[in-house]
């Protein structure tokens, strides 16, 4: 019986071939969209999960007081693991994690070599064990055993060593450490957000021997032991707060335990930490959303094509009813077409995601590989979505006819205005509103990353290029590479500083008065040379940083921005010229000049208290050259620098950055869903033309004598045009009148994301309203065209 239901349906999808081709195409794309959307969907969902202690790990994060905002940070003091395994017995192990030099990238030398590393960390003994590291050379147990060890990552030994073995080879880190291989370990996964190349032992170095609650820059994983109450260790992780820190010194309030699988995906609000693979629940759900729209989209084009379809099939089902077929029979034949052609949809949208699999990549900028297509979930979705699409797609075409008695099927007359009618065009409108609601979306997204790259940060990132000079060898080496640029034609300018504007700063607190037990956060960075030149800073008042400061000058020269000038309550920028300030550093400290508010960090946030600062004490040291050029040939701009550089710090790896790409890497994450939403939109606009086009075909071929009798008395081309248009028209406009609040909702939502945005205009709306009637009409006057300028007599002969 099954055998000879797939023939009938095979039958009918080759009678109709255009029907078939359509929705073929349709649900191949939507489809597609879908896997290759679930696969990414499914690795993000998948981090951290391959680890055997992943269910008792957590990364403690701590609340800040009222003076930091109450922020959430994910770096804590180095005192609190241990703390939490002295005192707290649910707290079976720790490990600390942080970057050498908090960050900044580590400049290497192995025999005569120089290289540059980003993933340099230091960390306990325990992260070994904790994370599952597999070590290929040397032993876990043993590789801190021995003083000044340190254990690389495979890529790592292949990069620096080649095929030969790395245990015993010595490494020097910045010209300062000198550190001898004691273990090699397995890549670890892509999907984890441990992602170390190089550990050495924290307790080699003064971040792990010397334990204080004072500076917040360490990550802090526990494990807690199997069924801990994790509320139970939270309460008694605060509590240490109270027990060693004064409460002059307590700047955090809360300590609170994140999964470890959580981190990936739901660490939005929580500022710092390491882990450089995060990605975003709001994104994932905004995609699964979109990828089922897409397809729901393609499965209402099979039910409008379907019920269109219906009238050239009313006689064969009228007949077969008359002859003993049961409802039931009827229903199966209509899913069984559905099943087929869902069928022929799902292998050709699996094949075809492999082929844009890489396109894919590269336009959105989402990573995936081959092996994500692959994975057991997909494989077992793939028949879900064939069950999902068969059952939904099918349904409305199969009850909708197969429900109708042998007299009417068998009838020629048509009745006007039935139910599958209003289902259609009910369909039409849904399909047509999702198109309007991405084309609205998309424009405002557009607008708003084009208001960020226009926006005026406060300071001139492009034309500045970063070079690292953390790792010379003396303050000398440094002075005498900034002689040798200046020389330069290409050189407009040079700032030695601590770091690019919202990289590597420091966090300090400015007050008012001395006693004041609360004050400012502000970022404050180091620098000598000339920062408002270099940075094309707008000066407000007072002068630039002092070139030179004597010898045995304990003053501390400082640039203030307007947000701390009107912290400190003056009344003007000149006011504050000379007058001193609690900064935190040491020493006494004046205002030497005051600059405009800039934006250092991203314009989602609102933008701080910055301060630039000289002293001839300083705490922090100058890690990076700020280097203004006037040349368009980068190419040969970084020849010439890489040249003098390693003329002036020969035993130093030479590491440079754009300070523009920099700035667009904060928004790195709104690019790629501008890209996907464009992406969706298009296609999901191409889905609706598709079922537009194939039911423009149907209602041509149903009124083909009408078209005939119309122009034998005079009807022009355009005329009939317009006739068979103009109700596809009126539901785009309905289309427009529904979509439209839900959009504006939608995407004021998203704006406020942005503590600088652009506004929603109300010409975004009328585009999107044209754009969609433009696309529909197109669309449908194909077919008008088409039939308006077939020859009457053909159509008329019959009669």
């Amino acid at each position: 019986m099954l055998r000879n239901y797939i023939k009938i349906a095979w039958r009918n999808l080759k009678a109709n071939r255009l029907f078939t081709v359509l929705n073929i195409i349709g649900l191949v794309v939507g489809l597609c969209v879908c896997i290759v959307l679930f696969s990414f969907v499914n690795s993000e969902l998948s981090f951290d999960k391959m680890y055997s202690h992943a269910p008792d790990i957590y990364r403690v994060n701590m609340e800040t007081s009222e003076e930091y905002n109450f922020e959430t940070w994910a770096e804590l003091p180095n005192a609190v693991g241990p703390a939490m395994v002295k005192d707290i017995p649910q707290v079976k192990k720790m490990t600390r994690l942080i970057k050498d030099d908090f960050g900044v990238t580590a400049s290497l030398k192995i025999g005569d070599k120089n290289f540059t590393e980003d993933r340099l960390y230091l960390a306990d003994s325990a992260v070994f064990e904790m994370f599952d590291f597999k070590f290929i050379e040397g032993e876990a147990e043993n590789a801190f055993t021995n003083p000044n060890s340190i254990v690389i990552s495979e890529a790592s030994k292949e990069r620096f060593f080649g095929k030969k073995s790395a245990l015993g080879a010595f490494i020097t880190v910045n010209n300062r450490d000198t550190l001898q291989v004691s273990g090699v370990y397995k890549d670890l996964p892509e999907n984890s957000v441990i992602d170390c190349d190089m550990i050495y032992h924290i307790l080699d170095s003064w971040m792990g021997t010397d334990v204080y609650w004072s500076n917040a820059s360490y990550e802090t994983y526990v494990q807690l032991q199997p069924q801990a109450q994790v509320a139970q260790v939270e309460t008694q992780a605060t509590q240490l707060i109270d027990t060693y820190v004064p409460k002059e010194g307590q700047y955090f309030t809360q300590f609170y335990l994140q999964p470890l699988t959580k981190i990936h995906l739901y660490s939005a609000g929580i500022r710092d930490g390491y882990a450089t693979r995060l990605g975003s629940i709001t994104t994932i759900r905004s995609l699964i959303f979109l990828s089922v729209l897409v397809l729901l989209i393609a499965c209402i084009n099979y039910m409008n094509l379907a019920t269109a379809n219906s009238r050239k099939r009313r006689k064969s089902i009228g007949v077969n009813k008359v002859l003993g077929a049961t409802q039931k029979h009827m229903l199966v034949l209509f899913y069984v077409e559905t099943a087929i052609l869902a069928c022929i949809a799902v292998v050709l949208a699996y094949a075809l995601s492999f082929l844009i699999l890489p396109w894919f990549q590269s336009f959105t900028g989402n990573a995936m590989n081959f092996g994500d297509l692959l994975a057991p979930p997909i494989l077992i979705g793939l028949a879900l979505i064939w069950l999902v699409v068969t059952l939904f797609a099918g349904s409305y075409p199969a009850l909708s006819m197969t429900g109708i008695s042998p007299l009417s099927l068998v009838n020629k007359s048509r009745k006007k205005h039935t139910v599958s009618e209003f289902v259609r065009k009910g369909l039409v409108v849904f399909q047509f509103a999702a198109s309007i609601v991405l084309i609205i979306a998309v424009t405002v997204i557009i607008q708003q990353m084009d208001f960020i790259k226009n926006k005026n940060l406060g300071y001139n990132p492009d034309g500045v290029v970063a070079v690292s000079v953390k790792s010379a060898e003396s303050k000398q080496q440094i002075r005498n590479l900034e002689h040798a640029l200046n020389r330069k034609t290409y050189v407009e300018g040079i700032a030695a500083v601590q770091s690019i504007p919202g990289a590597d700063e420091s966090g300090r607190s400015v007050r008012r008065l001395s006693t004041d037990q609360t004050g400012m956060p502000i970022a404050s960075c180091r620098t000598e040379g000339n920062v408002v030149e270099t940075l094309k800073l707008k000066l407000l008042a007072g002068a630039e940083l002092p070139q030179n400061i004597p010898e045995g000058d304990s003053l501390v020269y400082t640039l203030i921005n307007e947000k701390i000038l009107s912290y400190l309550n003056y009344k003007s920028p000149e006011d504050a010229i000379g007058k001193p300030v609690n900064t935190e550093l040491g020493g006494e400290a004046i205002i030497t000049g005051v600059v405009a508010n800039f934006n250092f960090n991203s314009l989602k946030e609102d933008s701080g208290g910055y301060m630039y600062y000289k002293a001839n004490d300083a705490p922090e040291g100058i890690r990076t050259l700020l280097i203004r050029y006037n040349t368009p040939n980068l190419q040969q701009l970084i020849k010439g620098l890489e040249q003098t550089f390693n003329e002036n710090l020969p035993n130093t790896a030479f590491d440079y950055a754009f300070v523009d790409k920099h700035v667009a890497q904060l928004y790195a994450s709104e690019e790629r869903t501008a890209r996907t939403a464009t992406l969706f939109s298009v296609l999901a606009i191409f889905i609706a033309c598709l079922g537009l086009f194939g039911l423009a075909a149907f209602m041509a071929e149903q009124r083909t004598k009408e078209i005939g009798v119309r122009k034998v008395l005079g009807a022009s081309v355009a005329g009939v045009t317009a006739l068979l248009s103009k109700d596809f028209l009126k539901l785009v406009g309905i289309a427009f009148v529904l979509a439209s609040p839900f959009a504006y909702w939608i995407m004021s939502e998203w704006l406020q994301n942005f503590n600088y945005r652009t506004s929603i205009h109300f010409w975004i709306f009328g585009l999107a309203g044209l754009a969609a009637v433009l696309i529909a009409f197109v669309t449908v006057s194909f077919q008008a065209i088409k039939a308006a300028l077939q020859n009457p007599v053909k159509s008329l002969r019959t009669e």
